[in-house]
């Protein structure tokens, strides 16, 4: 396992903070450079605590680097610079934790689940991660008309055209207009399609 960036005296204090827990039974290194990290890595896997920035190099600089050393990333910084942990964790980055909020059973424990192929999450992260993701999908989202939605829910009961039609009191030739139009802008090309599209979106 390995500390990198940050100042000695964090580096320092969580490199204690490991050894209390891990009570021996793993080595723990600290490196103050990303060349250093990267050569470390490159010779086996390992699990890394890192800050933002290692020796003056951003850690999402070198990230795909360590990740193609089958390193597992975990980011240890101020609660401060939580903006900035979306892109890291979308990038690839195992989880966050806070300096100010973990204790040394918390780091112990972020490790063993990063080894494990698990991930760790400062809850104030965990929410900034989900308002992204929930600003992401509704800006993605198709607009679609009111009627539009009411002959694709009707869609998504397999109903046929005629049928819809029928209860929405419109045409037959009225419905297909309207389906062609959801289908260009969900961008599908047939009524399953379509229909899978519509809950993927959760549109249901």
């Amino acid at each position: 396992m390995v500390v990198a960036g940050g100042s000695p005296l964090v580096r320092s204090a969580l490199r204690a903070s490991l050894q209390a827990s891990a009570e021996g039974a793993a080595t723990i290194s600290d490196v103050d450079s990303a060349e250093k990290l990267l050569s470390m890595c490159s010779r086996q896997p390992h699990v890394v605590l890192s800050a933002l920035e290692i020796g003056g190099t951003p850690l999402v600089a070198v990230l795909p680097q360590l990740l193609l050393a089958s390193a597992r990333v975990v980011v240890v910084s101020s609660q401060e610079s939580v903006s900035l942990l979306p892109e890291l964790l979308l990038r690839g980055a195992t989880g966050f934790l806070s300096l100010e909020a973990s204790g040394p059973q918390q780091l112990w424990d972020a490790v063993r689940d990063a080894a494990s192929g698990g991930a760790t999450l400062h809850p104030a992260v965990a929410m900034l991660v989900l308002e992204q993701w929930r600003a992401t999908r509704s800006q993605q989202q198709p607009q679609l008309t009111a009627k539009e939605m009411e002959v694709l829910r009707a869609m998504m009961t397999g109903a046929p055209a005629k049928a819809i039609a029928r209860d929405l009191g419109l045409s037959v030739k009225t419905i297909e207009t309207h389906r062609s139009k959801i289908f260009t802008k969900l961008g599908v090309r047939s009524h399953a399609q379509a229909v899978q599209k519509a809950f993927e979106l959760g549109l249901a």
